[in-house]
């Protein structure tokens, strides 16, 4: 039964039957239909028979205690239910996917069928990116690992960043592998040359091949060394397993990027602020790439989107969409005009720029409490006098303003405080999670 037609009928394991209504589409492991189960609509994922292996009874276990667990965060489209084996083969429902999701490969190339896909803004990209990084973070946390990382797996709204993770069967515990190795260009190295079995270590690779393509769009390790007029297998291991080398690595330039088809990855290169670049530079330098160094940490590439979000915003100008940043000089790199350099916000671990319309999230505040989600401030402009800034509390807590002459004051929520030199924010009144401003 690899192979269903409309109106056939699965039975759930836990009771009740799902029946076939359409179907979405088919993959390497199994096809994916559209089915009504309990009044409801559902994506059921059917196994082709030849899927596991002989690992049958593993990954269907695994799949029972990957429900019976739940999901780590709300971006993945969870397994729900699990069917009966029927004709040696098995299923599993999950949430559809809402339409106005886009595939991520559908950013990267256009078809004759659909155009590229593009995000509607930086803010849009860094938001995405948070996403799904908080996304495999919380799976890490839980003692999961992924293992199967390529651009099939994110569903990912391009107005807002919303991200939705899918085929998340593959899902194991720490030290289990069900014959998964994952997909070629998207796997580390020492999954390409059989040296390890995926774990969160390798899923940390993959990630950060799927941050650089969000970014970028072109591929981190694809340049004039690694793109031969005919690819084979033993090039491919060559390439992404035992020889990979960074397009942009600051020691080996024999794999820069190809003129002709580098326009996007030249382009993004010089526009996104230095310490993004840090980061890739790192994530994809032979140390760590051989794991002589440590992986980029989620904890990293989130202060760095975090920062990025906050240091995105609207030229005065022409309006369009630059990065401010707290150190040098402003220039929007659409009308090249310069922008006096603003006041700051002082925490602990950011400088953050004050422009009309920055956000301070809680994660800026204090990013222990795991929140990512949660505006504590915005900053906006006196209605009198748009040239006086404040920022106003949009949290559910009063804060405690510390003045330079020792006074405090308390500012409720939806208070506003003007940005003045030297003003200190005591968010939850601990005398720890601050704020200095500075002008």
């Amino acid at each position: 039964m690899s192979i269903m037609k409309k109106g056939d009928i699965v039975k759930m394991k836990n009771g009740g039957n799902a029946k076939i209504l359409d179907e979405f589409g088919s993959g390497g492991q199994g096809t994916v239909y559209k089915v009504s189960y309990n009044g409801k609509e559902y994506a059921l994922k059917w196994y082709h028979t030849d899927a596991f292996k002989g690992k049958e009874e593993e990954f269907y276990a695994n799949l029972e205690n990957n429900i019976a667990k739940g999901a780590p965060t709300e971006a993945f489209l969870w397994p729900l239910g699990i069917t009966t084996v029927q004709n040696s083969s098995f299923g599993y429902i999950m949430e559809i996917r809402p339409a106005e999701y886009e595939e991520l490969t559908n950013f990267f190339v256009g078809s004759k069928k659909k155009q590229q896909v593009r995000f509607k803004s930086f803010t849009a990209i860094a938001t995405a990116a948070i996403n799904i990084i908080q996304a495999f973070r919380e799976l890490h946390n839980r003692g999961y690992s992924y293992q199967d990382i390529n651009n099939g797996n994110f569903f990912i709204n391009p107005t807002n960043g919303m991200v939705l993770i899918c085929d998340n069967d593959n899902v194991s515990p720490f030290g289990t592998n069900l014959g998964i190795m994952g997909k070629q260009r998207w796997m580390a190295p020492e999954i390409v040359t059989l040296k390890s079995d995926p774990d969160k270590q390798s899923d940390r690779f993959s990630l950060a091949v799927v941050l650089f393509r969000l970014l970028f769009i072109n591929h981190p390790l694809e340049g004039k060394y690694s793109t031969p007029p005919c690819m084979t297998k033993e090039l491919e291991k060559r390439y992404y397993g035992s020889e990979p080398i960074f397009v942009y690595d600051p020691k080996d330039a024999r794999n820069r990027p190809i003129p002709g088809t580098d326009r996007n990855l030249k382009l993004f290169w010089n526009v996104y602020p230095q310490y993004i670049r840090d980061l890739f530079v790192r994530a994809f330098s032979q140390e760590v790439m051989n794991k002589q160094k440590p992986r980029v940490l989620e904890k990293e590439w989130l202060d760095a989107f975090f920062r990025l979000r906050a240091e995105t915003g609207n030229c005065p100008y022409c309006k369009n969409e630059m990065f401010y940043t707290a150190e040098g000089v402003n220039e929007c790199f659409e009308c090249k005009k310069k922008i006096n350099k603003p006041a700051i916000l002082l925490f602990k671990n950011y400088q953050l720029p004050v422009y009309i319309g920055m956000k301070v999230y809680l994660w800026h505040v204090d990013s222990t409490l795991e929140d990512i989600g949660t505006i504590a401030g915005e900053i906006v402009a006196n209605p009198q006098n748009p040239q006086i800034l404040g920022l106003r509390n949009t949290s559910s807590k009063t804060w405690k303003i510390n003045l330079p002459d020792g006074r405090q004051k308390p500012l409720s929520p939806g208070s506003v405080v003007p940005i003045k030199d030297g003003f200190v924010i005591d968010f939850f009144g601990d005398n720890q999670s601050i704020a200095t401003m500075k002008k």
